[in-house]
């Protein structure tokens, strides 16, 4: 049996890990109330100078006056053999609201039971915006999510941010550029800055699938980063479980073909790989 060694000096290790994200669009109904309670006319927005505007509550609305149209979440076990994806999950809109979205989330992490919450980026975002949505739909955390009410005890709260572990004390990177610099597939829908044009649009099934494409991304190197930490499966075995579970399971969504081809070229790198040392090896032999 092989012993997965970034494992060995875990107590209570989770037996599932779930990777999960989630897209947002601003809640202009909360926002009013939120002008309203600041007493903010529009001559006061017409007054911010153009380059504040961003970053002014005002007039770009913050994460609590944001609401969440999809979360998806990627359900694997985490065993001595490594990760293994068993199922995806997405909730989205139109068919729930974000009450029923974070519902259905929580509902699905009791049944769980003891889980590790894994997000890039999700301690300042994904997660806050969760428990902002469960707190105004009155609904109760799972017991085991009870302890994300202490986000700075980052080993004790269930929850890990791939983003601040990889990075360190180097300033944040998107998804994307560590992706980039690991050959992974990552932003396949669309481009980050057209989302909110897909959701004005009602295209929901591509906002599903960008938020998928993200959990995936990140599970992906979630994998390459535990194989870092001594883990014992292999990169190209991390991929080869990864795809074939996209293969079977998500081949109707516009980011499943590019994954194929991701898991096949790195087959192919691997085999070429073993070719050139069969090569040296019978090359040595004749020497």
């Amino acid at each position: 049996m092989h012993i997965d060694p970034s494992r060995i000096w875990k107590t209570d290790t989770p037996g599932y890990v779930v990777v999960l994200d989630a897209e947002c669009r601003y809640d202009h109904q909360v926002h009013g109330r939120y002008l309203a309670a600041e007493r903010c006319t529009p001559a006061d927005i017409a007054d911010l100078h153009p380059r504040d505007r961003r970053h002014d509550p005002r007039a770009t609305p913050r994460w609590p006056c944001q609401q969440i149209v999809a979360l998806s979440w990627l359900v694997l076990t985490d065993g001595d053999d490594g990760l293994r994806p068993i199922r995806m999950e997405t909730r989205g809109c139109p068919e729930q609201d974000e009450a029923g979205i974070v519902a259905a989330f929580l509902a699905d992490m009791a049944q769980l039971g003891r889980v590790q919450l894994t997000t890039w980026g999700g301690f300042h975002a994904d997660l806050p915006q969760i428990l902002l949505a469960a707190t105004a739909a009155g609904l109760r955390l799972p017991p085991s999510l009870t302890a994300l009410h202490a986000p700075w005890r980052r080993e004790a709260s269930g929850h890990c941010d791939l983003m601040t572990e990889m990075c360190a004390g180097a300033k944040s990177p998107h998804l994307a550029e560590v992706a980039a610099k690991l050959g992974v597939p990552a932003k396949l829908t669309c481009r980050p800055d057209q989302v909110s044009r897909l959701m004005d649009q009602g295209k929901w099934s591509s906002v599903k699938a960008v938020a998928e494409g993200d959990v995936l991304t990140t599970t992906m190197l979630l994998m390459r980063w535990r194989h870092l930490l001594g883990g014992s499966v292999s990169t190209l075995d991390a991929t080869r479980r990864l795809t074939a579970f996209i293969a079977e399971h998500c081949a109707h969504r516009p980011y499943a073909a590019d994954w194929r081809r991701y898991g096949d070229d790195l087959l192919a790198t691997a085999f070429a790989a073993e070719a050139r040392k069969v090569e040296t090896l019978g090359a040595s032999a004749c020497c």
